[in-house]
């Protein structure tokens, strides 16, 4: 009796682990259809794009196009951003000594302004230097001969560490002994912000513009596709293919569309900044500045690719959602 006991338990065991191996091989076994079928359906994707080429051709370029303009904006501002070395770097404050000032009293000036909270660095420009300075850059320096003193007084240069902190600046150095006089020129500075802050409120709203564009060619072109294939989708709801798998074609080719007007988008910008960074850098050459333009990059490539294939799966699944539910077999 206990070894019949025994075997049945023992049958039991290897019944319940073939089980167990049986359900884990199901598991495998679908999820191994389920990718070749994604990976089939892309392919098959693919393929159709390429045997309409004027028709994708023409939906490509205009992906591209889409996005080319703001990211040619937004490189521009970025450039330009380069080029102005940065409006906080640029802000400096020149501070004029009275006259007849002794050496203790302007090296205790000078620890009392690197000792202002927001100050990155100070430089003292003594009266002799200036005038120097004033005789090679001017051109008027032999007329300083016939004066009977320099008429210019020390100063010192005071960098602060924001353009934020330059009008604080200004009022507390005012309050100083010995100080003659305050200049700060923000105007410029203020004026360059403003117009790089516009400019990068206007690559936003490009953008967003230029993307709802694509998100609209991108859905027609898959409502066209699906219009095309509208008694195909009706049979295979009729043998009982879900919306997912009527979908799926249908998502892959509007995110192939948006991924292939990135990359021709990314050709087009390469393309600009070779053809600009010629002129660019003879300009910089004469003005003795070692600026060239920044290009998209690596980060800014694949940047484009999610944004390309992102607004194309978007287009082909709004137009999907629309479309399907309007298709039922009979």
């Amino acid at each position: 009796m206990e070894s019949v006991m025994a075997a049945t338990n023992s049958r039991a065991r290897d019944g319940g682990q073939r089980g167990a191996r049986g359900q884990a091989l199901s598991r495998i076994d679908k999820w191994q259809s389920y990718r070749q079928h994604h990976q089939t359906t892309l392919k098959s994707s693919a393929l159709k794009i390429l045997r309409e080429p004027l028709q994708s051709l023409l939906t490509i370029l205009v992906i591209a196009i889409a996005l080319t303009l703001p990211s040619a904006l937004y490189l521009s501002v970025e450039n330009i951003r380069q080029l102005s070395g940065g409006v906080d770097a640029s802000a400096q404050i020149s501070v004029f000594v009275k006259k007849g000032a002794r050496e203790s009293a302007l090296e205790s000036l000078t620890a009392k302004l690197e000792g202002l909270s927001g100050v990155a660095s100070v430089t003292y420009i003594s009266a002799q230097a200036a005038r120097d300075e004033f005789e090679a850059l001017s051109g008027f320096g032999s007329a300083l001969q016939y004066l009977d003193e320099n008429p210019l007084p020390d100063s010192f240069l005071v960098r602060p560490l924001l353009i934020g902190d330059a009008t604080r600046l200004v009022t507390e150095i005012r309050e100083l002994k010995l100080v003659d006089d305050v200049q700060l020129d923000l105007e410029w500075l203020q004026r360059l912000d403003a117009l790089l802050d516009m400019g990068r409120k206007l690559v936003l709203a490009l953008g967003v513009a230029l993307g709802l564009g694509v998100i609209l060619v991108v859905g027609n072109t898959i409502r066209l596709a699906i219009q095309s294939r509208r008694d195909e989708i009706t049979v295979v709801k009729m043998v009982g293919g879900t919306d997912a798998y009527v979908r799926r074609p249908f998502l892959y080719s509007g995110l192939l569309f948006g991924l292939f007007g990135a990359v021709v988008a990314a050709i087009i910008l390469t393309g600009l900044g070779f053809w600009l960074a010629g002129p660019v850098n003879t300009l910089a050459l004469l003005y003795q500045s070692q600026f060239s333009i920044t290009g998209l990059g690596f980060g800014g490539f694949v940047a484009l690719l999610l944004i390309g294939g992102s607004v194309g799966l978007i287009g082909a699944w709004l137009a999907v959602g629309q479309h399907l539910r309007n298709i039922q077999p009979r």
